[in-house]
């Protein structure tokens, strides 16, 4: 681990981990402290005329450390042991721990999530101390624009809180030699590419969160329950449509499909400037799996690290998908590329 690597950590340490933590568990003192001092059942959401959704005291609670506290967590956990999981194909996890932006971003929107979830907590409890009844409590939507400032002003300090870190590109390889094909001969290259245990897991624990907060709303009578089911089914349909991909590498150009039958990406052998075989680390340089747009402007299907196919096109856009044997399907396409040329 190089210093430039301890010292990202160490700030994301202190950025995304303990002090959102802190944050979080001290605001649940002073809300358990509160508890008994208010309505049961007590006002958990307001509208235009008031207070207009209910729910037991300990739900405060639920939410701030189960939302709060549960994405702090998976952040963490993504930034700090995403890379050490093994990749896909059975290919071992990369040596050395692996750093990036995306790290340095997570570790500020833990921090701004930790500001916000605390504020509407110790807000939304603070104000029906007191009260015989939750319907009483007066309207907490100033608290709320004012949580909001908060969150965006915790997430900016946090990024800057954070020493900026560019990973060392590794070694360039070239371009792909064509096959050498007669003229009535054809070449056809498919596989097919499954997300890596890791994102699995990743996604997995993002969706469960999702879906068990949604149920627990749901049980509870609480209106707002249908914004989290919401978020759960759009996670859920993500997941299922980059689960698994099918490339296909011809004369024709380059097919990358979802199992699902979309996304679909086509890029034909005319639009093709020339193909090479890489190694990619999702994280570091994609900021996690699925479609992806890294920082440097490449566009991909990125389903586990190791190695990829890198597609430029003729106006130098760089497409690439992460696949076995991903040098014979660059040779392919350099075929392809050279017949349309």
């Amino acid at each position: 681990m190089n210093a430039d690597i301890r010292r990202a950590r160490r700030a994301f340490w202190w950025v995304g981990v303990i002090v959102p933590s802190a944050m979080i568990a001290l605001s649940a003192v002073v809300v358990l402290a509160w508890l008994p001092e208010i309505p049961d059942p007590s006002a958990i959401h307001w509208g235009s005329d008031g207070v207009n959704g209910y729910g037991p005291r300990w739900i405060h609670l639920v939410i701030l450390i189960g939302i709060g506290g549960g994405m702090v967590a998976l952040f963490a956990f993504i930034a700090l042991l995403a890379h050490k999981m093994p990749r896909g194909g059975g290919e071992p996890a990369p040596d050395g721990p692996q750093w990036s932006a995306t790290a340095r971003f997570l570790g500020a929107a833990n921090l701004a999530t930790a500001g916000l979830m605390s504020l509407t907590a110790l807000v939304s409890v603070g104000v029906q101390r007191g009260l015989a009844d939750a319907a009483d409590a007066p309207d907490i939507t100033a608290w709320v624009f004012l949580g909001f400032v908060v969150m965006i002003a915790l997430g900016v300090l946090g990024w800057f809180l954070q020493p900026l870190f560019a990973p060392s590109a590794g070694p360039s390889d070239a371009p792909a030699t064509p096959m050498p094909l007669a003229d009535h001969e054809r070449a056809v290259w498919i596989k097919s590419v499954t997300i890596a245990r890791s994102g699995q897991i990743v996604l997995g624990v993002g969706v469960f969160i999702s879906i068990a907060m949604a149920v627990l709303l749901l049980a509870q009578g609480i209106p707002a329950w249908w914004i989290t089911a919401a978020v759960a089914l759009l996670l859920v349909g993500a997941v299922v449509t980059t689960l698994s991909f099918r490339v296909r590498a011809s004369t024709t150009g380059l097919q990358v499909r979802s199992a699902v039958g979309w996304p679909k990406i086509e890029i034909p052998a005319t639009s093709i400037s020339s193909a090479r075989a890489i190694q990619i680390d999702p994280f570091a340089e994609f900021g996690g799996w699925g479609y992806r747009i890294s920082a440097d402007g490449r566009r991909g299907v990125v389903l586990r690290g190791g190695s990829a196919l890198e597609v430029t096109r003729t106006d130098g856009r760089r497409f690439v998908v992460t696949v076995d044997d991903a040098e014979t399907a660059a040779a392919v396409l350099a075929t392809a590329a050279r017949k349309e040329g």
